[in-house]
C-alpha cells in the first residue's frame, strides 16, 4: 500500500563509507529504495521484484542490523509450512544529492554507482516490458549533452538536487489530496543524472560553432513526428543524431569514437542528411585513412525531447522509439564508466526514486524536468561566453526521466 497520509518520509542519511558498502549490493540498494515506498517482507519483495529468497532475506536482516530498516510487523507465513513473516519498513532513506558523495572513496563510489545504475536499468526494463513506461502520454524522457564551465556545472547539480528533494514534498502533498478527494494514485519513478562525458572537452567546444544570423538558436528543435520517429527507431541513427548535435563529425570519426560498422554508419549519416536532420559542412579529400572524400556533417537543429513533444506522438511510436533512445543513453553511461569519467567529479549527480503521487504532482514534476531541459542550451551558451580556455570546460551528459512505475510481478500496481 502507499505511504499513510500525513506520515513523514524516513529521515535521510548521507552517503558515508559504511553506507557505500551497504549499498554496493544491487539487491540491498533495491530493497532500500522499494521499502521507502511501503513496508515489505522478503518473500513479498521476491514475488514482486525477483531475487533468491535466502539472499534477499539476508539483505533485509543486514539493513535492519545496520539501522536502515526495522521490523514493522510479524505475522504467520503465507506459504504452507512457512515460519513467521517479518514485514520491514524504512527508518532512514539514502540521500543521493551531489554533496553526499564527497566523503566517499573512489572505489566505494564506483560500487554504489553500479548498484544504482543496475537497479535503475532493471526498473526501466520492467516498465518497458509491462507497458507502463509509455502509458502516460506526458511522461518525460530526455538526455542531452552540453559543455559547461565549473560554475554552470555546480548550478546544474544544485538544480537537480532541489528537484530530488522536492519529490518527498510532492508525495506528501499528493497523499493529502488523495485522502480528501479519493483521486487517482500514480506510482511514479523519477531518474536524474549529470556526469562527465567521455572525451576531451576542447574539441567539443571548438567544434560547436555559435549560431550565426539565420542559424538555429539554442532551444530550436525538431517536431517529433512520424518522420523523426523513423529516424530514431534505429540505435545508430539515434546515437548519431545526439552526437552530431554536439559537434560536427564524419562517419569515420564517429566509428573511431563510438564503434559500429563503417558501411552501416555511413548509410545512417546519408539517411539523416536526406531527411533534413544533418547537412554536409565540409568535404575533405583523402579521407582519414587515405580513402576518398571525407564528409563532415553538422546538425541542422538541436534535438529536443520535452514532455509535450513526446505527447504529440501516437503511443505505438513512443513505444517504438523509447527503447532505442534509452539504449543510446545507457551506451553513453557505459562508456563514461569504462573510461573513468562517470565518477570523475565528486559532485556529479545520480539518483532514482519511486513515489506515489496524484495527477497534479505528476504534471508539476514533468514541468520541472521540461524547464531544466530547455534551460541546458542557455547554461551552455553562458559557459562558452565566460570561458577562454576550452580545456577547463566539462563535457556533460544530462539524463532525466519520469514514468509510471511497473506493476509488481503479482499483477498489482506497486502502491
Amino acid at each position: 500500500m502507499a505511504r499513510v497520509v500525513g506520515e513523514k518520509e524516513p529521515a535521510a542519511f548521507g552517503i558515508s563509507a559504511k553506507t557505500a558498502r551497504a549499498l554496493a549490493d544491487p539487491w540491498r540498494f533495491r530493497i532500500l529504495i522499494e521499502v521507502t515506498v511501503r513496508p515489505l517482507s522478503p518473500s513479498r519483495f521476491v514475488e514482486e521484484f525477483g531475487g533468491e529468497l535466502t539472499h534477499i532475506a539476508r539483505c533485509f536482516r543486514q539493513l535492519a542490523e545496520w539501522g536502515y530498516l526495522e521490523v514493522a510487523e510479524e505475522r504467520p507465513g503465507r506459504r504452507r509450512g512457512a515460519a513467521i513473516e517479518h514485514v520491514y519498513r524504512a527508518i532512514r532513506r539514502a540521500q543521493f544529492d551531489s554533496y553526499t558523495w564527497e566523503s566517499v572513496s573512489h572505489s566505494d563510489r564506483d560500487s554504489v554507482t553500479r548498484s544504482i545504475l543496475d537497479s535503475y536499468q532493471q526498473r526501466i526494463g520492467e516498465a518497458l516490458e509491462s507497458g507502463t513506461f509509455d502509458q502516460e502520454v506526458d511522461r518525460h524522457l530526455s538526455w542531452d549533452m552540453v559543455t559547461l564551465d565549473r560554475p554552470a556545472w555546480r548550478e546544474l547539480g544544485d538544480r537537480l538536487d532541489l528537484l530530488l528533494e522536492s519529490l518527498a514534498q510532492h508525495e506528501l502533498d499528493a497523499g493529502e489530496r488523495l485522502a480528501a478527494n479519493d483521486g487517482e494514485q500514480i506510482p511514479t519513478t523519477v531518474g536524474l543524472a549529470a556526469f562527465r562525458s567521455p572525451g576531451n572537452p576542447a574539441p567539443r567546444a571548438n567544434g560547436k560553432s555559435r549560431p550565426g544570423p539565420g542559424a538555429p538558436q539554442p532551444g530550436t528543435h525538431y517536431v517529433l513526428g512520424p518522420k523523426l520517429a523513423k529516424a530514431l527507431s534505429n540505435r545508430w541513427r539515434c546515437r548519431i543524431l545526439m552526437e552530431v548535435s554536439m559537434r560536427p563529425q564524419s562517419p569515420s570519426q564517429f566509428v573511431e569514437e563510438h564503434g559500429g560498422s563503417m558501411t552501416h554508419v555511413s548509410r545512417c549519416f546519408r539517411e539523416l542528411a536526406k531527411w533534413g536532420y544533418l547537412e554536409v559542412l565540409e568535404e575533405r579529400k583523402g579521407g582519414r585513412r587515405g580513402g576518398g572524400v571525407e564528409r563532415i556533417y553538422k546538425s541542422t537543429h538541436r534535438p529536443y525531447f520535452d514532455s509535450p513533444t513526446w505527447k504529440g506522438l501516437p503511443q505505438i511510436l513512443r513505444e517504438e522509439i523509447s527503447p532505442w533512445f534509452l539504449n543510446t543513453y545507457f551506451d553513453r553511461v557505459s562508456e563514461a564508466i569504462e573510461q573513468g569519467t562517470f565518477d570523475a567529479d565528486l559532485d556529479r549527480h545520480l539518483s532514482w526514486k519511486p513515489v506515489v503521487i496524484d495527477r497534479e504532482a505528476w504534471t508539476s514534476i514533468a514541468g520541472d524536468l521540461d524547464e531544466i531541459l530547455s534551460w541546458l542550451p542557455e547554461l551552455e551558451a553562458q559557459s562558452l561566453e565566460r570561458t577562454e580556455d576550452a580545456g577547463e570546460l566539462i563535457p556533460a551528459t544530462v539524463g532525466m526521466a519520469s514514468f509510471r512505475s511497473p506493476p509488481s510481478r503479482r499483477g498489482r500496481s506497486d502502491v
